[in-house]
C-alpha cells in the first residue's frame, strides 16, 4: 500500500502553504479518467489532520476520523480503499476534505482549546490506483498521484477545531458540490506541493466507524432551543437534517454537553466550553454532520439565529436531530449478564466508558483532552480484552510510546504526546512509572491474551532504555517519583510504595517476554532487580510492633493492597494483610478509598481471598463514594472520580474499570487460567454471591467461545453450566483444595451449601 505513494507529492491549497493559514479548511480535487474493462480501483491517503474523501459524489468509506492519532511531525496512518463500485468509465471527480484535527490545534477566542500545538498544517498525498485487462496496448495498472496537477480551493468547512467544535456554511457550496456530475472548474485553482510530510504508516488498529444512529428524546426550552438527550453519555456526533424551508443565512448551532444545569440547560463545565458545532443554511435540504472532530456527550441543545444574528426559535424550524455513536472498529468477543441490577448497572458504567474512549488511541476523556494517558491501558486491559478483541488496537501503542520517547529514554505518561504535561510542581504528570510501564506492560498483556510476540519485539528496544531511565532515577533505592495513587480518596499512602510497586511489577512483566523472546540473560537482570525492589519494600513498609502487629506501609487500603499483591510478604504475612485490609475497610466506613493504581490489586487481594460479599458490599453501597453511588447519581458511564460531579470532573473516564475484572471473573466466574497463554485453558470460579440469582459470562477467542451460566435452586443449591469449545480444555474451582478439569463439550454440575459453613459449596 504505501509503495504506491512513493512517487506521490505532499499537496495543499497555496493558503494552507503560508505561515499562517485561514481557519477556512482545503480541499483537494483530481479528475480521474476511468478506461473501458477496468477490473479493480482503489484509492490510497496518507493525509495530516482529519480527512474525508469522495468519489464521484458518494464517500470513499464509512470510516470516521482518519488517520486517527500519531505523532504527526514523524508519522501518519495511511489506509487503502477499494473503490471499483464506484468508478464508471470517464471523467470521475475524486475531492479530498481537509481539517486540522489533533495535528494543527489552535487557541481561538471563543471555542474551548485544550492545548495549543500547529504540529503539521492539513496536507496530503495520494495514489489513485486502476487495474485493468491488459491487452490492446493498456497498461494493467495505471496511476494518477498528488502533484501539482491537481486543484484545490477552500471548502464550505469554515472553521475545524479538535476540541472546539466545527462551522460549515452551506452557502459557500458550490454548483455540483460532492454530485456524481461534479463541480466546474471556476471554483478550483492550482494546488501546491508543500516539501515535507510525515512518513506513510500502516497502522494496525481497526478504523473509527459509526457503531449506531440514535434518536435522541428530544424537548423544547423556554427560549426556543431544541434540547436532545441521548439516553446516555457516549462518543459521538451530532446529525442535523435541515429542511428547504429553513431560509438562507440561517444560523444553527449545536452545543454538546454532559450534564444538563438546574434551568435545564446545557453545563459544559466538566467538558470545556464553549464547544459547539455551526451550520449555516442555504435554503436547500440538508445533513450536517461534523466531519472533523467529534465530542463527548449525553445531552444536545440546538439553537438558531437569523443571518443578522438575531435569536430566533429553533423549535419552529424544520430540523430533525440524530446522534452517531462512534468507536473503533474493535469486534465484540465478550458479554456478561447478572440479576442484580446495580452489578448489571456497574458493568454498563465502566462498558459505556470503555466505548466512549475507545476512538482510535485508548484516551482519558471524549471531550476535555482527548489524550492518550497510558495507565489505563494495562490497568484495565483486562476487562477490555474481555469485551472486545483488542490485539491490534493496542499492538499500536507501541509506535506511539516509542515515538514519545525522549533522548533520556522517559516514556511520558501520554502518548502520542501531542501535549507535555511538565509541571515543575507536579513531575509525574509526564514522568510516572505507572503510566509509561505500558511499554512493558501492554505487550505483556497481549502476549498473555493472544500469545502475541511481535509486539513484545517490538517494543524492546524502547523498553530496554526505558528501563535503563527509571533506573537512573531510582538509583541503588526504592523509586520515589510520581502522581502516587492516582485519584485516591486516602493521600497517607507513601508515594515511594505505590511507584517503587510499579517499577517492580514491570521489571517481572519485562523478565518474562525477555525470557519468551530468547534473552535469558536480559531475563535474569530484570528478575534480580525485581527481587531486590521487593527486599526494599519490605524494608521500607512491612514491620511488626512490639505486641507483633503488622504495620504495612501508611495502613491505608492502598499500601495494604499494594504489598498484598506484590508477592513480597509470607504466606502468613499475607493472611495477616488481607485480614488487615478487611478492618481497614471497616474503620474506612465501608467505602473504597483506593485510587486507580491501587483498586486492581485491592480487587485481586480481596477476590483471591474469597470476601466477594464485601466486595459486593462496596460496589453497590449508595452511601459512599464509588459505583452504587454513580448509579444513584443517574450516571450512565463510569466517571472520573470516586465522588462523581460532586468533583466537577469528567463524567466519562474508564480508568476505575478494574471492576469489571471481578464481575466477569468472580460474580459469573469465568477467566483465563493462571498459567496459560492465549486461552489454552479456561478458569471457571464462580462466587455465589448472596444477592444474586443467576450470572453468566461468554468469552470468544481463537480457540471457540468458552461459556458459564449457573442460577439458583433454592436458597442451598446451585445449578451450573459450562460449555468448553472443541479442542479447548477448562478447569472448574470446586473449592481452594479441588480443581476439576474439564475437556471440550457441555458440562452440568450442580453446587450445594456445605452444612454449617454458608460460604463454602461442594459439588453434588
Amino acid at each position: 500500500m504505501i509503495e504506491q505513494l512513493q512517487n506521490a507529492a505532499w499537496i495543499t491549497h497555496s493558503a494552507w502553504a503560508q505561515e499562517e493559514p485561514p481557519f477556512r479548511a482545503p480541499v483537494l480535487r483530481a479528475c480521474w479518467t476511468i478506461g473501458e474493462g477496468i477490473v479493480r480501483a482503489r484509492v490510497v491517503v496518507a493525509a495530516v489532520g482529519v480527512w474525508t474523501a469522495h468519489l464521484r459524489g458518494a464517500a470513499v468509506s464509512d470510516d470516521v476520523l482518519e488517520p486517527g492519532l500519531s505523532e504527526f511531525r514523524r508519522r501518519v496512518a495511511t489506509v487503502e480503499y477499494d473503490v471499483t463500485r464506484l468508478v464508471t468509465p470517464g471523467a470521475n471527480e475524486f475531492v479530498l476534505e481537509l481539517g486540522e484535527g489533533p495535528a494543527h490545534v489552535r487557541e481561538v477566542a471563543g471555542r474551548y482549546t485544550k492545548f495549543a500545538d500547529r504540529r503539521v498544517a492539513p496536507r496530503a498525498r495520494v495514489a489513485l490506483i486502476a487495474e485493468y485487462e491488459e491487452g490492446a496496448g493498456r497498461k494493467a495498472t495505471e496511476l494518477v498521484l498528488s502533484d501539482a496537477s491537481w486543484q484545490a480551493m477552500l471548502g464550505p468547512s469554515t472553521f475545524t477545531h479538535w476540541y472546539g467544535g466545527e462551522d460549515y456554511d452551506s452557502r459557500l457550496e458550490p454548483e455540483g458540490w460532492l454530485t456524481a456530475d461534479g463541480t466546474d472548474d471556476a471554483v478550483w485553482e492550482q494546488a501546491v506541493v508543500v516539501p515535507d510530510g510525515p512518513e506513510p504508516w500502516e497502522r494496525q488498529s481497526p478504523p473509527v466507524v459509526v457503531v449506531e444512529t440514535i434518536e435522541p428524546a428530544r424537548s423544547v426550552g423556554g427560549d426556543g432551543t431544541i434540547r436532545y438527550d441521548a439516553g446516555r453519555n457516549l462518543a459521538g456526533l451530532p446529525v442535523l437534517h435541515v429542511g428547504d424551508s429553513v431560509p438562507s443565512g440561517t444560523v444553527i448551532e449545536v452545543w454538546p454537553a454532559e450534564y444538563l444545569d438546574d434551568r435545564g440547560v446545557v453545563d459544559q463545565s466538566t467538558t470545556g466550553t464553549p464547544i459547539f458545532d455551526r451550520f449555516i443554511a442555504s435554503g436547500r435540504s440538508a445533513v450536517f454532520r461534523p466531519r472533523f472532530g467529534y465530542h463527548g456527550f449525553r445531552h444536545l441543545e440546538v439553537r438558531a439565529w437569523t443571518s443578522d444574528r438575531t435569536r430566533i426559535d429553533a423549535a419552529g424550524l424544520d430540523l430533525r436531530l440524530e446522534v452517531d455513536r462512534i468507536q473503533t472498529g474493535d469486534e465484540s468477543v465478550g458479554a456478561f449478564e447478572v440479576s442484580d441490577p446495580v452489578l448489571s448497572g456497574v458493568y454498563d458504567l465502566v462498558t459505556h466508558a470503555a466505548e466512549s474512549n475507545l476512538v482510535g488511541v485508548p484516551t482519558d476523556c471524549p471531550h476535555r483532552e482527548k489524550l492518550g494517558w497510558l495507565e489505563q491501558d494495562h490497568l484495565v486491559f483486562g476487562p477490555l480484552a474481555f469485551r472486545w478483541d483488542i490485539r491490534d488496537h493496542f499492538a499500536d501503542l507501541v509506535t506511539h510510546m516509542s515515538d514519545a520517547q525522549t533522548d533520556a529514554g522517559l516514556i511520558p505518561d501520554i502518548a502520542p504526546e501531542l501535549v507535555v504535561f511538565d509541571f515543575l510542581d507536579e513531575p509525574g504528570y509526564r514522568d510516572d512509572v505507572n503510566w509509561g510501564s505500558a511499554i512493558w506492560e501492554v505487550p505483556f498483556q497481549l502476549f498473555l491474551a493472544y500469545g502475541d510476540l511481535e509486539t513484545a519485539r517490538r517494543a524492546r528496544p524502547s523498553g530496554r532504555r526505558y528501563i535503563d531511565y527509571i533506573s537512573g532515577l531510582a538509583g541503588e533505592g526504592l523509586l520515589d517519583h510520581g502522581l502516587s495513587d492516582w485519584i485516591g480518596l486516602d493521600l497517607t499512602v507513601p508515594r515511594a510504595l505505590v511507584a517503587s510497586y510499579g517499577f517492580r511489577h514491570m521489571l517481572i512483566s519485562a523478565a518474562r517476554l525477555e525470557a519468551e523472546l530468547g534473552d535469558a540473560g536480559q531475563a535474569s537482570v530484570y528478575s534480580r532487580r525485581a527481587e531486590e525492589l521487593g527486599r526494599m519494600l519490605r524494608e521500607a513498609f512491612v514491620s511488626r510492633d512490639a505486641d507483633g502487629t503488622l504495620r504495612l506501609g501508611s495502613e491505608s487500603q492502598a499500601s495494604i493492597a499494594l504489598l498484598a499483591d506484590a508477592g513480597v510478604l509470607t504466606a502468613e504475612e499475607h493472611a495477616e494483610a488481607v485480614e488487615a485490609l478487611v478492618a481497614r475497610v471497616g474503620v474506612d466506613g465501608m467505602r473504597l478509598t483506593v485510587g486507580e493504581i491501587a483498586l486492581p490489586s485491592f480487587v485481586r487481594v480481596l477476590a483471591a481471598a474469597g470476601h466477594h460479599e464485601l466486595l459486593y458490599r462496596l460496589t453497590t453501597t449508595t452511601d459512599a463514594p464509588g459505583y452504587g453511588r454513580m448509579l444513584a447519581d443517574g450516571e450512565t458511564a463510569l466517571c472520573e472520580h470516586w465522588t462523581g460531579r460532586a468533583t466537577n470532573g469528567s463524567g466519562n473516564h474508564f480508568m476505575l474499570g478494574y471492576i469489571s475484572e471481578w464481575l466477569t471473573g468472580s460474580v459469573a466466574g469465568l477467566t483465563q487460567a493462571s498459567e496459560s497463554v492465549a486461552w489454552e485453558r479456561a478458569r471457571f470460579q464462580p462466587a455465589f454471591v448472596e444477592a444474586v440469582d443467576h450470572a453468566a459470562a461468554a468469552h470468544r477467542t481463537d480457540r471457540g467461545e468458552f461459556r458459564i451460566t449457573w442460577r439458583r435452586n433454592g436458597q442451598d443449591a446451585v445449578n451450573v453450566e459450562i460449555v468448553v469449545p472443541e479442542g479447548a480444555a477448562g478447569e472448574f474451582v470446586e473449592s481452594t483444595d479441588r480443581v476439576v478439569a474439564l475437556g471440550s463439550g457441555i458440562h452440568h454440575l450442580t453446587m450445594t451449601r456445605v452444612a454449617g459453613n454458608p460460604d463454602s459449596w461442594r459439588r453434588a
